[in-house]
């Protein structure tokens, strides 16, 4: 949570975005990583039009996100809400593991 609260507006927006990317990662978006994205939105302190992106991204999908923008200093953060999302319905599908895969390559 100190790693949340230390970001930047920029960074916590892409934090939410990667989120999203998350509960998208197997283009199938159940109840459980909805939930785990707000929650985490709440966490994050977001601004009103930010949580205006969230519900859109949420309902159309996000746009893409390039994680060689993910600070090096908040790498590990960006990982384990990824992780949070993904995990969140109690199961991990085929194309969220490769998803799970390529971040893990990308940020560490």
């Amino acid at each position: 949570m100190e790693r949340i609260k230390a970001m930047n507006a920029t960074t916590k927006r892409r934090l939410i975005q990667l989120a999203c990317v998350a509960a998208w990662s197997n283009m199938e978006l159940v109840d459980a990583e909805r939930d785990a994205v707000h929650l985490l939105a709440q966490e994050l302190g977001l601004e009103p039009t930010d949580l205006a992106l969230v519900e859109h991204w949420l309902r159309d999908g996000p746009p893409d996100f390039d994680p060689y923008d993910v600070p090096h200093e908040h790498r590990q953060a960006f990982l384990d809400a990824f992780m949070r999302v993904i995990a969140a319905d109690g199961r991990i599908d085929p194309e969220e593991s490769e998803a799970v895969r390529l971040i893990r390559e990308l940020v560490s």
